[in-house]
């Protein structure tokens, strides 16, 4: 007789072929073994399908559907799972290879906590990881080894990471699973509802590495993620006062709006900020020590904004380093008196 995995995984896939292979491995090198890793693949296109069948792992269960978006996926995914415990995973990601076994056994001492997360860090697309960009932050934790989240708290980092989540089963199942009414944010929905009733548990430690790429879900559905993020706290803030939300009562919700008609201000050349990357992410390619996209990062916001003070501030103050800079300004300081 086979043995019921005590654990599902959980990997939706659309179009992964770059990065799904990593991400399969680092689950099946997994020092807890008693799992079984269900991968759903959402209409894929590309060498997706042939990366997940080179792999001779009878802990591999994978079904193809036509494209239907992440929540129905996850459906697919919460009816087929024999485990009793319910872990996520993303196809571009990696987890370390103690990762699961330490979240079981942190819940078989925390009964009270039926579902747990842990902090993550990001990763560049070409695999280098940066430290120092982690969520939530060691601020968030303090001293502590685990936070307790509930709706109190939950507001400010919004600290369960879905990738990272590992959950009885019936939890899912009593909140109804994913509503397919979110394309994006399906899982701060989720969230919402199950701490409604329950505290959570987060790990003071990384156990899983977020791939930044221009594909990830993240940078495709930006403006979406926000936009419902936000519908998901004002459903969240309704139930509250009513007990019920436009998708329990069966109403039509609000859509994004278009912004497909809306005629940007033409910049002048080399005065536009590029902010989709200096904010953020050329940080994470400087602390992960990948100067290709560093080089890349530069490269291409001086093209767009050489003429602009704060174009070269944005790079030069974190390519030099906090300590230096902060020499710098005492000493322009001391010169000014």
């Amino acid at each position: 007789m086979k043995k019921i995995p005590l654990v599902s995984f959980l990997m939706p896939v659309y179009n992964c072929e770059n990065y799904i292979g990593a991400s399969i491995q680092s689950i099946l090198n997994q020092t807890f073994e008693n799992f079984e890793l269900i991968i759903i693949n959402d209409g894929s296109i590309d060498n997706t399908e042939r990366i997940i069948k080179n792999f001779n792992d009878d802990r591999i269960k994978y079904f193809y559907q036509p494209n239907s978006g992440v929540a129905k996926s996850l459906n697919k995914g919460l009816e087929l799972a024999k485990g009793d415990y319910i872990r996520r995973h993303d196809a571009d990601d990696i987890s370390v290879p103690n990762a699961l076994e330490k979240q079981i056994s942190f819940m078989q001492s925390h009964p009270e906590f039926p579902l747990i997360g842990n902090a993550i860090s990001f990763m560049t697309e070409n695999g280098k990881i940066a430290p120092k960009f982690r969520n939530p932050t060691k601020q968030f934790f303090g001293s502590n080894y685990f936070i307790e989240v509930n709706n109190n708290n939950y507001w400010e980092q919004r600290p369960i990471i879905h990738a990272t989540v590992l959950a009885k089963k019936i939890v899912f199942e009593e909140a109804g699973g994913y509503r397919i009414s979110f394309p994006t944010a399906e899982d701060i929905d989720l969230w919402l509802r199950i701490l409604e009733k329950h505290s959570v548990a987060i790990i003071n430690e990384v156990n899983y590495f977020v791939r930044l790429h221009r594909t990830s879900n993240t940078q495709v559905h930006g403006i979406q993620n926000e936009f419902y993020r936000n519908l998901a706290f004002k459903f969240f803030q309704e139930r509250k006062i009513c007990g019920t939300d436009p998708i329990i009562r069966g109403e039509k919700i609000p859509t994004p709006p278009s912004i497909t008609n809306k005629k940007t201000p033409k910049a002048q050349p080399g005065r536009v900020f590029r902010s989709d990357i200096l904010n953020y992410k050329y940080k994470i390619f400087l602390n992960a020590k990948d100067w290709k996209l560093v080089l890349q990062s530069i490269k291409i916001s001086l093209k767009d904004g050489w003429k602009l003070k704060r174009t070269w501030n944005a790079i030069l103050f974190p390519l030099l380093g906090d300590r230096l800079v902060n020499t710098g300004v005492k000493i322009k300081s001391i010169t000014r008196r």
